[in-house]
């Protein structure tokens, strides 16, 4: 039996507490790192990263300052790593990591890990600020052929770089879709690819492109990356017809299809995901009538 996804399950509601101690964690982070912000501080989603544009004392040389705090249990592990072990490969554009430090803290009576990451700064606006990529939005990027040849040999050279991270396990994904769509929607991967793991319009610049946060890096069902930027194209049907089309290989298959709906899972559960829940539980329906 199938369980309707019209439903998401796990929004969170914004914490006004959580996005203060985390401008306090902020600016505690720019004095450790002898740095002065320069300009507005981007929010992540449920406050548990804070980022802005910084510059050192002799305000010429620029960077981007990623603030991420989560509780001490979960400091570890595949997700902590991922931005500071993302691999540099030919053909496949990331910031660099500058440096970093790590230091405790307590939020909400819970011990804290909050970790300070410099970035080189890339000086090109990402795709959407948001979740979704919207009509709009999409009229302004103007994406050329040479920008979507470049994110393909992206992501391709990261597909054959040896790996054993694992973001999301079999038994991680076997659950969550059973939860959500019943006990008979099969979960079983064929095929681990190494991938971004998260690659929406919020973490692709509208230039070479760049890929940006990596927390999410490493073998993941293949067409997981194309279904992520499927899914997060749905509010601008051609754009969206545009990639189902130029990753189909990837997308109309079994593997493709536990990614889709893993995808569409996920980013119903994001509090600002705003006009994309109906089209990402449209797309759900459609891809369990499909089996």
């Amino acid at each position: 039996m199938t369980r309707s996804p019209t439903t998401p399950a796990g929004t969170a509601r914004p914490d006004h507490g959580r996005a203060a101690w985390m401008d306090a964690q902020f600016d505690q982070a720019l004095r450790r790192l002898g740095l002065w912000s320069a300009g507005p501080r981007v929010r992540g989603v449920g406050d548990r990263t804070s980022s802005g544009r910084v510059t050192d004392r002799t305000d010429r040389d620029h960077a981007w300052l990623r603030v991420l705090a989560v509780p001490s249990s979960r400091a570890h592990g595949p997700l902590w790593d991922g931005p500071v072990s993302a691999p540099n490969l030919p053909g496949l554009h990331r910031p660099a990591l500058e440096c970093y430090d790590t230091v405790p803290a307590t939020f909400d009576g819970c011990d804290h890990t909050v970790r300070a990451e410099v970035w080189e700064l890339v000086d090109e606006p990402v795709c959407a600020p948001h979740e979704a990529l919207t009509p709009g939005r999409a009229r302004c990027l103007g994406l050329t052929p040479a920008w979507w040849h470049n994110l393909d040999r992206a992501m391709a050279a990261l597909a054959t770089h040896p790996t054993d991270r694992v973001p999301r396990t079999q038994h991680q994904i076997t659950s969550a879709l059973h939860h959500a769509y019943g006990p008979d929607v099969p979960t079983r991967v064929e095929r681990w690819v190494p991938q971004h793991g998260d690659l929406r319009w919020t973490n692709l610049t509208t230039g070479t492109p760049f890929l940006l946060d990596w927390e999410f890096w490493g073998l993941a069902p293949a067409g997981t990356d194309a279904a992520t930027l499927y899914c997060t194209s749905l509010l601008v049907p051609d754009l969206a017809a545009a990639i189902h089309d130029r990753y189909r290989h990837l997308l109309d298959t079994p593997d493709g299809r536990i990614a889709q709906l893993g995808i569409c899972l996920q980013l119903r559960r994001h509090p600002d995901i705003g006009d994309l829940d109906q089209p990402l539980a449209d797309l759900a329906q459609r891809l369990l009538m499909q089996r």
